[in-house]
């Protein structure tokens, strides 16, 4: 059984993952911004929150939303039996409710204002920046475009202080784990 849901997990990933040079080429091809949406609906699938909401689940972008209507049709979907509800935050906007928090490389300062805050938070950090390091404290997920495909590095440790566990079958698929 756990292989099969891991061989059903890669297959779907590896059929989301190509490059946008790649993108470009095909135009019956999912967008950057549909792939990338497509991550954050599998890493909120294989995280762990402390509680689940009693509702839905708030996918938040902080700042201008780069994704469109890719991340609303994330939205018609249903993560653990709950709805998932699309927000998009401007800067000075509360991310106390959200669930998962997308934040574009371009936002880095606004997230820098709100980093403390969040450590203390069960919401799921995924941002698009090409490089990660200790100016993005807290973030938990990076995804990261590597030849033609994308893929991700997750810091573990960031996550366990906001309350939250990744699956094995993530965490596995993952370039690097911290």
């Amino acid at each position: 059984m756990r292989s099969k849901v891991l061989a059903s997990l890669l297959v779907a990933i590896a059929f989301l993952l190509p490059a946008p040079a790649l993108l470009a080429q095909d135009s019956s091809a999912p967008s950057e911004y549909a792939v990338k949406a497509a991550f954050l609906y599998n890493f909120a699938l294989y995280t762990e929150w402390p509680t689940l909401p009693a509702e839905a689940f708030e996918f938040c972008v902080l700042g201008k939303d780069p994704f469109g209507f890719h991340l609303d049709n994330i939205g018609r979907k249903k993560l653990q039996g709950k709805v998932i509800h699309i927000r998009r935050l401007g800067a000075n906007q509360d991310v106390k409710t959200c669930h998962l928090l997308f934040i574009p490389a371009s936002e880095k300062d606004n997230y820098l204002r709100m980093a403390v805050m969040l450590s203390q938070q069960a919401i799921l950090t995924v941002t698009d920046a090409p490089q990660v390091d200790e100016k993005w404290p807290v973030m938990m997920i990076s995804l990261v475009p590597e030849g033609e495909r994308y893929t991700f590095d997750i810091n573990q440790a960031a996550a366990k202080i906001a309350g939250l566990s990744f699956s094995s079958k993530l965490l596995h698929l993952a370039r690097n784990v911290k």
